[in-house]
């Protein structure tokens, strides 16, 4: 598998950078972009092919519902994993049977980065 490309829908670049920080000492070549609107997701996932995508739930301009929605719509086989400090069980609950793949707590560095292993095998499988 070529280098990673990770999407991360979060309007907080600290979370993002200290998600980044913990994903490249793991996976060194891994590649990001974020993105925290619906018109910048639309936008990220019309020009790359994510091989995963991290998405905080409650954002000022954005939701983990919305975003779900339209990666299932042009990236429907793309890994989306809800990656939120502020999320009940119930909503994880809804948040799979929606579709999203899993949904791992901000302060849990190894379930990102047990959650993103699995992700990445099961996507580095699958046809291009």
């Amino acid at each position: 598998m070529t280098d990673p490309q990770i999407l991360i829908i979060d309007d907080s670049e600290d979370d993002v950078m200290l998600a980044c920080s913990y994903i490249r000492r793991r996976i060194k070549g891994a590649r990001f972009r974020r993105v925290d609107c619906s018109n910048d997701l639309k936008l990220a996932l019309s020009e790359t092919r994510w091989d995963l995508v991290l998405c905080d739930h409650n954002m000022p301009l954005f939701d983990s519902t919305s975003a779900l929605r339209q990666v299932r719509e042009f990236a429907s086989g793309t890994p989306f994993f809800i990656y939120s400090g502020d999320f009940t069980g119930a909503q994880a609950a809804s948040a799979i049977e929606g579709g999203a793949s899993g949904v791992v707590e901000k302060r849990d560095a190894t379930g990102l980065l047990r959650v993103i292993d699995a992700a990445l095998a099961v996507r580095a499988a699958q046809p291009t």
